[in-house]
C-alpha cells in the first residue's frame, strides 16, 4: 500500500468537510477523484501531502522516508527557481547532479597515478549505483521528452520561466510532477492547459505508465479512457467504485435505484405503523400501540435519495421563434492586425437547432470567431448575418456579461426590474445561489459561480442563438452533464467552442475544425470524426481513400523465431512468413482489469451468501414474540439480501464484460 486514509474527520471551523473518510491507494492502480466544486477533493490531497493534519483518523503518507518516490501536480504550485524550462523540470533531482559533478571527479582521480584506487574504485562503484538508482542517466533525456509531448519545442527548454504564460507555467509543473511521480503520481486537474494532442498523450502515458496513478478530474473522457477505480466524495464522505466513470455512473445509478426502493419500503412501512398507533393509542391495544411509537422512535430512517440534487437545473426560453436559418457567415475569417488566421469561409449556415462543435489548438482562432460574430470584434474578411427574427447570446469564458459592482441579485434583478424579489430568488435557487449567497458580491464569487451566474444573466435575458465559448470550464460534472442536457434541450441553435471531448460529443451534430490555416466544416458528431478532430490524421480513414489492404489468412500456423525457412508452395512460389500480430496493450490491461473485478466480485458473492446463510439460521431461533429486536432482524436480513442481489449484478457485469474484451 503506498498511501491511505483510515476514518478521517476535518472540518474548517464549523464547517464539516470530511466525515469518516477511507481511502486506500495500492500499487497499480489509477484513480479518479469525482465531486461537487468543494466536496473535498483536493482537501484529501493535502492530507496525503501533509500540507494538512486531520481532526481524527489515521493517514499513511507516500513519503520518501517509506521509498516511495511521488510527483504531485496542482494548478497553483510555483515554480521552485528562476532557472529555465529544463532547469525547473529537473529541480527535485539536485541529487542526479551532485552525483554526476562527483562521478566526474572520481573517474579523474582513477586516471591519475598513485593514491589509494581500491577506495577510489569503491567510492565510485556506490556512487554510479546510486545514480543509476536516481535513472541519472536518462532522467535529462526523459524531462525533455515530456516537455515536448506537452506542447514545448526544443527552442523552448532554455526559456525563463518568468516569461512564460501562467498556461505554459501550469505544464512545466505538470512535466516536473510526472519526471518525479515514478512511483505514485497525484494529479489535480492536469488537463485544464492542455491542447488535445497534448491530452492524448497523457492519456497514453498514464495507461502505459507503472506508477500509480490519481487524479481530480471532471473530464469524464478522460476518466473513462484512464481510470480503473473511482473515488466519489458527496456531502464529506467517501465512496469507492471499480472501473472507469461510465462503469461508475452505472453502479451509481443502481445504488439510487436501491436507496429508493428501500426509502419506499420504510415510508410505507412508517405510515402502516403511525395508522396502527393511531388507531389503537386510546384503545384495547394501548400497549401495543405504544411499543410501536417507541420503535418508530428508535428506527434508523433511510434519507430521501439526494437524485433531484444531482443536477443543476438550466433552462434556455426563446424569445421567439427564429427563422430557418440563424446565422449566415460570408467569406468570413478572423484574425489581429489585419493578419487573417485561416482562409475565409466561403459561406457556412447555421439552421434553427443546429449545435455546432467549433474544434482547433489553441491560438487558432476559434474564440476570436465568437467575438467577431458577437461584433465585438470586426472580421479581417467577410462577415456574418443573423437571421429573421435571431437573438444573440454570448457566454465568453471571461464571464464579461458580469457587472462587478453588483451582487448576485443585482446582477439577475437588473435584466428584469419589473420582476418581483421572489421570482428573483426562485430564478437563482435553479442555479444554487440560495439564502445569503444571493448578497455575495459579484467580485467574491468563485470561478464556477461566475460560471454560474453568467449562464443564468443570459437564460433570464432569452435568446435563440446561443454563442458558448468553454461553456464547462470551472464546472463540476453535476453542473456539466445540466449543462448539456440544456443544451440539447434549447430549441435555438448553439455554436460551441469547447475542448470537452464528452460535452462535444453529447451535443454537437456539426463541426467546425480550424487547423493549419483553414477551416472546414463537416456535417455529422464527434464520434463519426474523432480523429479528425483529434488531429490524429495519421489514422483517419478519409471519405474516397483507399481502403486498408485486407490480410491473407495462413493456412498453417505461424513461424518461430529461428525456425527454417519455409519449403515453397506447390506451384514454386515462396510462401512468406505470417508475422505475428501485434499486441493490442489495451485490451491486455482491459483483460486484466476485469480478471480482477470478476475474482473480487465472486469472492463479495460468497462472502454474502455465506453470512446470508448464517443470518437465516440465527433468524430461525428467534423468540418472534420480541417483536421489536425480530423487526429489525428482518430489515437487517433485507439490506443482506439486496447487498447480495447487487454483488451477484456486479459479478454479472464482470463477466460479461470479461467474455466480450476476450473474444
Amino acid at each position: 500500500m503506498l498511501a491511505s486514509l483510515n476514518h478521517i474527520d476535518l472540518s474548517f471551523g464549523p464547517q464539516e468537510v470530511l466525515k469518516d473518510v477511507t481511502w486506500a491507494i495500492q500499487e497499480g492502480e489509477c484513480w479518479g477523484v469525482i465531486g461537487r466544486n468543494g466536496a473535498g477533493k483536493s482537501t484529501v490531497f493535502k492530507l496525503l501531502l501533509g500540507q494538512l493534519e486531520a481532526d481524527q483518523g489515521t493517514v499513511v503518507r507516500p513519503t520518501k522516508e517509506r521509498g516511495v518516490r511521488m510527483g504531485h501536480y496542482a494548478q497553483d504550485l510555483a515554480p521552485e527557481t528562476h532557472g529555465s524550462v529544463l532547469e525547473e523540470t529537473l529541480a527535485a533531482f539536485g541529487d542526479v547532479e551532485r552525483l554526476q559533478h562527483e562521478m566526474g571527479e572520481l573517474e579523474h582521480r582513477m586516471s591519475e597515478p598513485g593514491g589509494d584506487q581500491d577506495e577510489v574504485m569503491d567510492r565510485y562503484q556506490k556512487v554510479t549505483e546510486a545514480f543509476e538508482h536516481l535513472d541519472g542517466f536518462s532522467i535529462r533525456a526523459r524531462a525533455e521528452s515530456i516537455l515536448q509531448s506537452l506542447g514545448f519545442a526544443d527552442t523552448d527548454f532554455e526559456r525563463p520561466v518568468e516569461t512564460l504564460s501562467g498556461g505554459q507555467k501550469s505544464r512545466v509543473m505538470l512535466a516536473k510532477a510526472i519526471l518525479q511521480g515514478q512511483d505514485l503520481l497525484l494529479l489535480d486537474e492536469p488537463t485544464n492547459h492542455l491542447d488535445l494532442p497534448s491530452l492524448r498523450w497523457l492519456e497514453g502515458f498514464i495507461q502505459d505508465t507503472d506508477a500509480t496513478v490519481a487524479i481530480i478530474s471532471h473530464d469524464r473522457y478522460f476518466l473513462d479512457k484512464i481510470a480503473t477505480e473511482i473515488l466519489e466524495l458527496e456531502q464529506g464522505r467517501s465512496r469507492a467504485y471499480e472501473g472507469n466513470y461510465s462503469e461508475f455512473m452505472e453502479k451509481k445509478e443502481q445504488e439510487l435505484e436501491l436507496q429508493e426502493r428501500h426509502y419506499d419500503q420504510q415510508q410505507a412501512y412508517i405510515k402502516n405503523q403511525e395508522e396502527y398507533i393511531r388507531h389503537n393509542i386510546a384503545g384495547q391495544n394501548t400497549k401495543q400501540a405504544r411499543g410501536r411509537r417507541t420503535h418508530l422512535s428508535k428506527l434508523d430512517r433511510i434519507g430521501k435519495p439526494l437524485r433531484d440534487r444531482r443536477k443543476v437545473k438550466f433552462s434556455f426560453p426563446e424569445t421567439q421563434r427564429s427563422g430557418d436559418v440563424a446565422l449566415v457567415l460570408e467569406n468570413a475569417s478572423v484574425g489581429w492586425d489585419g493578419k487573417a488566421l485561416y482562409t475565409p469561409l466561403e459561406q457556412l449556415q447555421i439552421k434553427r437547432g443546429q449545435k455546432m462543435g467549433i474544434v482547433g489548438l489553441n491560438g487558432t482562432g476559434k474564440s476570436t470567431l465568437l467575438k467577431a460574430i458577437s461584433e465585438e470584434i470586426p472580421f479581417i474578411a467577410g462577415q456574418a448575418r443573423l437571421g429573421s427574427q435571431v437573438k444573440l447570446g454570448y457566454f465568453d469564458q471571461h464571464h464579461q456579461n458580469l457587472d462587478p459592482r453588483n451582487t448576485v441579485f443585482q446582477q439577475i434583478h437588473g435584466v428584469t426590474p419589473q420582476a418581483m424579489k421572489q421570482d428573483v430568488m426562485g430564478f437563482l435557487a435553479k442555479f444554487q445561489f440560495r439564502g445569503d449567497e444571493v448578497d455575495k458580491p459579484v467580485t467574491a464569487l468563485s470561478g464556477g459561480e461566475r460560471a454560474r451566474l453568467s449562464i443564468a444573466t443570459l437564460i433570464r435575458q432569452g435568446v435563440n442563438l446561443m454563442l458558448l465559448d468553454e461553456p464547462t470550464n470551472h464546472m463540476d460534472i453535476p453542473s456539466m452533464e445540466a449543462m448539456e442536457d440544456t443544451i440539447l434541450s434549447f430549441t435555438g441553435a448553439a455554436i460551441v467552442v469547447t475542448h470537452d471531448r464528452y460535452l462535444l460529443g453529447r451535443v454537437a451534430d456539426s463541426l467546425l475544425r480550424i487547423h493549419e490555416g483553414k477551416a472546414e466544416f463537416r456535417e455529422g458528431s464527434y464520434e463519426e470524426h474523432q480523429a479528425w478532430v483529434d488531429l490524429d490524421l495519421g489514422s483517419e480513414d478519409e471519405a474516397g481513400s483507399q481502403p486498408p489492404p485486407t490480410p491473407q489468412k495462413s493456412a498453417s500456423p505461424q513461424a518461430k523465431p529461428n525456425s527454417p525457412a519455409k519449403p515453397p508452395s506447390p506451384d514454386g512460389a515462396q510462401v512468406q512468413p505470417t508475422k505475428p500480430r501485434p499486441i493490442d496493450r489495451d485490451k491486455q490491461r482491459a483483460v486484466k482489469r476485469f480478471e480482477k473485478q470478476v475474482a473480487e466480485a465472486e469472492t463479495k458473492v460468497a462472502e454474502l451468501e455465506a453470512k446470508l446463510a448464517e443470518f437465516q439460521k440465527d433468524l430461525a431461533a428467534m423468540d418472534p414474540t420480541d417483536w421489536q429486536a425480530f423487526s429489525a432482524r428482518l430489515d437487517a436480513g433485507k439490506a443482506l439480501e439486496a447487498d447480495l442481489a447487487y454483488a451477484m449484478s456486479d459479478w454479472e457485469a464482470a463477466l460479461g464484460a470479461l467474455e466480450d474484451t476476450q473474444r
